[in-house]
């Protein structure tokens, strides 16, 4: 009899199984009834739900404006009170701006990794309508300049070409921050000259 009973449970258990959730689950235990305040109220226990249903239908409201809303260009239009763009970089407005540093970005020198006091002139070639002249780096590789292009790091630019030497205007920064143009002579192989 007991085998029977268990054999009938077993198949009772395992034909409603699929149609019922047999987990064990328990329910919270029921919320034990507002205390009554010391002067005899009850407390107000709707005011929390209250102030919910309200934040709920005000954001329903809100979401219903949204949704309503037709969106033109100048909604894009960046703005500094209402519309910023988040991808912009305002890094610059509290950088001080170097003049001799914004020179040196805007020109593309030949040489521009290295000092002019690393440089040396090894030939100049004159006699030409275009002369040129040819500045060794302190690796050792060599480059052809003309009148007008950008030498060194400090933005050099040539402005004259002669047999013996080649003439470099500079721009300097007076302690006004103004800016004046100053000129340098270089001379061919220096080394050689003095032996």
């Amino acid at each position: 009899m007991r085998r029977t009973r268990l054999a009938l449970f077993l198949l009772v258990g395992f034909v409603l199984a699929p149609w019922g959730d047999f987990s064990v689950a328990r329910a919270a235990p029921p919320k034990p009834p507002a205390k009554p305040a010391p002067g005899g109220k009850p407390a107000a226990a709707a005011a929390p739900t209250a102030a919910t249903s309200a934040t709920a239908e005000a954001l329903q409201q809100r979401l219903a404006i949204l949704r309503r809303k037709v969106l033109r260009d100048e909604d894009f239009n960046e703005t500094d009170d209402a519309n910023r763009d988040p991808f912009r970089s305002f890094t610059g407005i509290f950088s001080e701006r170097n003049p001799r540093a914004t020179l040196m970005q805007q020109v593309p020198a030949i040489f521009g990794k290295f000092a002019l006091e690393e440089l040396t002139l090894i030939a100049v070639i004159s006699g030409d309508a275009n002369p040129r002249a040819m500045f060794r780096d302190p690796s050792g590789l060599g480059q052809v300049i003309k009148r007008g292009d950008y030498v060194s790091k400090s933005s050099a630019r040539v402005t004259k070409i002669l047999s013996d030497r080649v003439v470099l205007e500079l721009a300097e920064i007076t302690s006004g921050g103004e800016t004046r143009a100053l000129e340098k002579a270089i001379l061919v192989n220096p080394e050689g000259a003095e032996k």
